[in-house]
């Protein structure tokens, strides 16, 4: 039986399949510093981003048409902001979020707070 349930989920996983897409950052010098490829910041982001983008895809809200054409989401900090929101504008997609606020503390958008995000612009809020 355990083998009959392996093939049965098998081809419903391959239907979602979703392009793959990168992480990049445009912004102020602190967020450049505290988002840097290698910071902590920008793998538990990569991390977290991930997970939220592989369960949007796999509940098939990135079927119509992909997060992101080019493939590539900009994080761009906005300190001010109250919940995270994915964009397009001027030919990129842009994410933004309070990635570092005012007092230069960085903050690591969740996995859900990402799915979120992602839900909101494929599905609408």
């Amino acid at each position: 039986m355990r083998s009959l349930l392996l093939l049965l989920a098998t081809p419903a996983a391959a239907a979602h399949h979703c392009p793959p897409v990168s992480l990049a950052i445009s912004g102020s010098k602190p967020f450049a510093k505290a988002y840097a490829p290698a910071s902590l910041a920008m793998r538990k982001t990569s991390a977290n981003f991930a997970q939220a983008y592989t369960k949007a895809c796999a509940e098939g809200l990135l079927k119509a048409k992909p997060l992101t054409p080019s493939g590539r989401l900009v994080l761009v900090n906005a300190p001010d902001a109250n919940i995270g929101s994915i964009y397009a504008m001027g030919g990129r997609t842009m994410f933004e979020f309070w990635f570092v606020t005012h007092d230069d503390r960085a903050h690591v958008p969740s996995a859900g707070q990402i799915h979120e995000a992602i839900y909101c612009a494929t599905v609408g809020a």
